[in-house]
C-alpha cells in the first residue's frame, strides 16, 4: 500500500466512524525506499502528503501522537 493510499484510507475510515481521531490536518510521516539512494521522507499534514508522489514502494506511514519540541525541530527538515 502506498502512503497515499494509506492516508486516503484513514480519511475514509474517519469520515465512517466520526471519532475525530485522523483528519485532512493530522501530522503525518511518509517515507519511501528508506537505505536506499532515492529514498524519500516527508512530513506534513495529511492533506499535504497526498498531493506529494512517493514514486515506487516500499512505503511507510507514520502518524505519531504528540510531540516533544525537539522532534517538532527535527521535523522541520522533512516539511
Amino acid at each position: 500500500m502506498s502512503v497515499n493510499d494509506a492516508i486516503r484510507y484513514l480519511l475514509k475510515v474517519e469520515l465512517k466512524r466520526n471519532e475525530k481521531v485522523f483528519s485532512e490536518k493530522t501530522l503525518c510521516i511518509g517515507c519511501a525506499r528508506i537505505g536506499n539512494e532515492s529514498q524519500i521522507i516527508k512530513a506534513g499534514a495529511a492533506k499535504e502528503l497526498l498531493k506529494y508522489n512517493f514514486g515506487k514502494p516500499v512505503h511507510c506511514l507514520a502518524v505519531p501522537g504528540k510531540l516533544h519540541f525537539m522532534e517538532e525541530e527535527a521535523l522541520e527538515i522533512f516539511k
